[in-house]
């Protein structure tokens, strides 16, 4: 091998290795994102639940408020 298919090869060799790296980086950022979809899917349903609960409240407060109307002056 010459020396100039030396230094190609020791090139290619250095950018497959960069390339490796910025692969697992990214697969490792990936890992968060998905953990971090994850943790919101389950806090919107914490808080669609919550939501749900609040608007049950609200309609027995205006039923009781109905209910009530006849006796206001």
């Amino acid at each position: 091998m010459t020396q100039f298919e030396t230094s190609q090869y020791a090139k290619l060799l250095a950018n497959n290795e960069g390339q490796s790296r910025e692969i697992k980086r990214l697969q490792v950022e990936a890992k968060q994102m998905r953990l971090a979809f994850r943790d919101l899917d389950l806090y919107c349903g914490q808080l669609e639940a919550e939501n749900a609960q609040l608007k049950a409240r609200l309609e027995r407060y205006e039923m009781f408020e109905t209910a009530l109307d006849p006796w206001r002056f």
